[in-house]
């Protein structure tokens, strides 16, 4: 039997739909830039579809239920139920429970959706998030509302990250864009659902003092915020300590937010139609915008490429009323404007570094865009206070460094413990691209241009010429790294070379990093260290062991690994040419 669609139906049968996506397209003999045009989507939402972290619209969902692809899902879950601080739904209940058996008490639970509908590759992993919560020293009743990964805890009700997520009932992956974690785009951004399990585990609380040093965008900053956990970050890219101060630093008050929303668009209205003065927007050029009086972006390269005039001119307006403000009103609508240079500029959205589309974006309305994302904004820091309201802490319990965690100092033994995301290595540079807009448009804020310098930006450190010793220290501390690229010698020229010096500073980064933390934790503080194994032409870099013994060499001994592939919303998570250059992640979960 054919469909209008031409191809030929595979029959039902019970593996998860990405799976069975995937095998109808194989066994039609179909590219996935073929299957994507004749479904009327881009090959990138496919792959999503294909991988699990994105299932499809009610639209799509239609077409390809005339193929005969179904989007029922098989319930993956977790296979057994254990009574030992293991979990595994119990066969009470229509939906299912786990038991976590805690020194303090058992917790009778009910798993989240994207759980209970998850892809089996999973089911593992968050069988461990489980366990870790499980073994937390927190007393249950405040436990009971901080579990991540869980709807409901029988006998105390819906935990907070249920309340604020309200994720559907038919959800197969989880969303990593709850509260205000989703108020702007990010590449490399982990979980915080990962974030929240491994606070529980380390039982941290108003008392323990957590650290970031690599920031990033502020997922554990914001996860501490909500719960009520004092945080210090380090952060080296001016772009990312502006999201994590407005993320994690958003104020007790929503109508701030909602208020500047109203301001900025009386003044965009009134300066848009003054510098138009009844002409046609069609009419503006580029070079009229730039030299606009209270204009703030400076010319750059291909800018007629990247913008419409019209579109540059709301840009420009945004930025000269952000300007005009001051603290966190600035850098929130500086914020809500970053967020929106996808639906602004001429950005193809099939990828995920910075590229222009070829056919220009038109009717863009910045002003509308900004001003729904502050209201937005105001909604969401309104349901994280309903949501947390017994758990989360003021806004000055987050502090940021902005600089590099090389040149940053702590005070000794003020930290308690450590979950962070070091950049992986030399493709660090992505995070810079995604975000080219946003660089240009804001440099009079962020005072940093990216692309005359590579200084403050994310993973610079690690990319900048490296030391002629390079390694040196890091080969005579960890044998797995000696052994490693002493059966990788250096090549005379070429990428080769200049990776294999950029990975051994990395590691001897890594082991000044390890240095650092062992001032800064508390006796008997605890790291979780989530890690990548890349490439060094076809041989994978150990990275995991090398990292776990330049910590021990620190006095941090690891005490768990866990290998897995991170799974987010986020489309670089499983983009395919990641896939080939990182082997797997791990969570490192080491103890001074």
């Amino acid at each position: 039997m054919q469909s209008d669609l031409g191809f030929s139906s595979l029959p039902e049968d019970q593996q998860p739909f990405h799976e069975r996506i995937r095998r109808f397209r194989d066994a039609n003999g179909l590219s996935r830039a073929e299957f994507a045009q004749r479904l009327g989507v881009a090959p990138m939402t496919l792959f999503r579809w294909e991988t699990g972290t994105a299932h499809p619209s009610p639209l799509a969902a239609l077409k390809l239920r005339e193929i005969g692809l179904d989007r029922k899902e098989s319930r993956s879950g977790i296979e057994h139920e254990t009574h030992h601080g293991g979990a595994g739904p119990s066969a009470s209940g229509s939906k299912g429970q786990i038991r976590l058996s805690m020194t303090a008490g058992m917790l009778q639970a009910i798993p989240e959706p994207f759980v209970r509908n998850g892809p089996r590759d999973q089911s593992a992993f968050h069988k461990k998030l489980y366990d870790l919560q499980a073994s937390s020293p927190l007393p249950p009743d405040t436990l009971s509302n901080r579990l991540s990964l869980v709807e409901e805890v029988v006998g105390f009700g819906p935990t907070a990250q249920h309340a604020l997520d309200r994720p559907k009932e038919e959800a197969v992956a989880w969303n990593s864009n709850y509260g205000s974690h989703g108020w702007h785009r990010y590449v490399g951004r982990f979980p915080p659902h990962v974030v929240r399990a491994l606070l529980n585990h380390f039982g941290a609380d108003a008392t323990s003092p957590v650290c970031d040093p690599f920031s990033g965008s502020g997922t554990t900053a914001v996860e501490c915020r909500l719960l009520g956990i004092p945080f210090v970050g380090i952060e080296i890219c001016p772009l990312s300590s502006m999201m994590i101060r407005v993320k994690a630093g958003f104020p007790d008050d929503p109508r701030i937010l909602a208020s500047l929303g109203r301001k900025f668009i009386a003044f965009y209205d009134e300066a848009w139609a003054r510098f138009l003065d009844n002409r046609a927007s069609s009419s503006l050029s580029h070079e009229e915008v730039l030299g606009r009086r209270g204009n703030l972006i400076p010319p750059f390269t291909n800018v007629e490429r990247w913008f419409t005039p019209a579109a540059l001119l709301g840009t420009s307006l945004a930025v000269e009323f952000a300007l005009g403000e001051r603290g966190f009103h600035r850098e929130a609508l500086l914020l809500a404007l970053s967020s929106k240079m996808r639906s602004i500029g001429n950005v193809d959205v099939d990828v995920v570094r910075a590229e222009y589309s070829k056919t220009p974006r038109q009717s863009v309305d910045v002003g509308r865009l900004v001003a729904r994302q502050l209201q937005r904004m105001s909604r969401d820091i309104e349901d994280s206070i309903q949501s947390h309201r017994s758990l989360i802490g003021a806004p000055g319990s987050i502090v940021l460094h902005e600089g590099s965690v090389l040149d940053v100092e702590l005070p000794e033994d003020s930290v308690a413990h450590v979950i962070t995301s070091p950049p992986y290595g030399t493709e660090a540079i992505s995070y810079l691209r995604t975000h080219l807009l946003s660089y240009r448009s804001l440099v009079a804020h962020l005072g940093h241009d990216p692309y005359a310098t590579r200084e403050k930006t994310i993973g610079s450190e690690y990319l900048s010429d490296s030391a002629p010793n390079a390694g040196d220290r890091a080969q005579s501390l960890s044998k797995t790294c000696n052994r490693f690229f002493s059966t990788h010698p250096p090549q005379e020229d070429g990428d080769g070379a200049s990776r294999r010096a950029s990975m051994l500073q990395f590691c001897d980064d890594m082991w000044e990093v390890a240095d650092r933390l062992s001032r800064w934790l508390r006796k008997g503080g605890s790291i979780a260290f989530i890690i990548g194994n890349k490439r060094l032409g076809r041989d994978v870099i150990p990275m995991d062991a090398i990292v776990s013994e330049l910590f021990a060499s620190c006095g941090i001994e690891l005490y768990e690994s866990i290998a897995h592939k991170l799974k987010t919303n986020n489309s670089n998570s499983q983009v395919p040419w990641q896939d080939r250059i990182i082997q797997e992640e791990r969570i490192l979960l080491f103890r001074k």
